[in-house]
């Protein structure tokens, strides 16, 4: 009967370790890592999880430290890959931007913009969106900043963001900063956002 009982304990003390998130938790870390299997985290990665979540990171930020946790690495924010022109035109088009902060997908898209056929005053507003790092909301539906509206509209134009949820924001940016592929970007963020 002891023998029972301890295998008993025993089972449900190692099934109890491979369901330390809650089904919630599991949604929102997901939500930053669409195609992670946290299931089988510990405690103590999910509470540290939850901890970078509900931090005032920036989102790319969270994506990254969640990432690295999910590989077992230790993040390090990655440095802006820029040429000294094309740091020189940035500046010149946003020079309160601080660009070693920037995510490189929304640089990207600033210097994109910089060398569209939009007028000056467009260019110009737009790189300074996609600089920006005001972290107010733009709209009551979800909590994108205007960078994050005006990058997540460079991959999906006809998307009107102020219509999605938080988690499709989340992940509409976990696919365009963890994809080297633009079209495999734009692809896979029209069909998260048709659904």
């Amino acid at each position: 009967m002891k023998r029972i009982m301890l295998a008993s304990a025993l089972a449900l003390s190692v099934a109890g370790t491979a369901y330390a998130a809650t089904e919630a938790e599991m949604v929102e870390i997901q939500s930053y890592l669409p195609n992670a299997d946290v299931s089988t985290w510990t405690d103590e990665q999910v509470a540290t999880a939850m901890n970078v979540i509900n931090s005032d990171e920036s989102r790319s930020d969270k994506m990254g430290q969640l990432q690295a946790l999910y590989d077992g690495e230790t993040y390090t924010r990655p440095m802006p890959e820029l040429t000294e022109a094309e740091r020189t035109m940035l500046m010149e088009a946003a020079p309160e931007a601080n660009l070693d902060m920037i995510p490189q997908a929304r640089l990207d898209a600033a210097l994109v913009a910089l060398n569209s056929e939009m007028s000056e005053s467009d260019r110009q507003g737009r790189v300074q969106e996609l600089l920006s790092t005001d972290t107010a909301a733009v709209s009551e539906m979800n909590s994108a900043t205007a960078a994050e509206v005006a990058i997540i509209n460079d991959y999906a134009p006809d998307v009107d963001v102020s219509t999605l949820s938080d988690e499709q924001v989340t992940s509409a940016l976990a696919i365009i900063y963890s994809t080297d592929s633009r079209a495999d970007a734009e692809g896979r963020i029209q069909t998260l956002l048709a659904n």
